[in-house]
């Protein structure tokens, strides 16, 4: 499971912001998550849940946000969810797709004092 080795670098890296900003509480962490990216959010949940025991974030929550799948075809410029069309453009039926959202793994937000 790669998602609790994910966790343990989400926790390092705000480590790091609550040392530059000097935080003392962080409150919650909000992750985005696409639906493309191969982690799974439920996996990314569990992780947490074992990585924040007896450690400063016992009392952190986890927010996790799921970005949808969107393409742009580049023929027509048609964009949409590539769930609802998979991988051929409704509009006039190309393949030629460039993903503009639906891999991202990051940090959205971090509510601390």
């Amino acid at each position: 499971m790669h998602e609790l080795g994910l966790i343990y670098q989400v926790v390092k890296t705000v480590d790091e912001i609550k040392e530059e900003q000097s935080l003392t509480e962080v409150s919650s962490i909000t992750l985005q998550i696409g639906e493309m990216s191969d982690v799974v959010p439920n996996y990314i949940e569990q992780a947490w849940l074992t990585a924040k025991e007896n450690t400063a974030y016992e009392n952190t929550a986890l927010v996790v946000e799921v970005v949808k799948a969107r393409a742009k075809c580049l023929d027509c410029g048609f964009e949409g969810s590539v769930k609802s069309f998979g991988f051929v453009c409704p509009e006039c039926a190309s393949q030629r797709l460039k993903i503009i959202s639906g891999r991202e793994f990051l940090i959205k937000e971090i509510s601390a004092r």
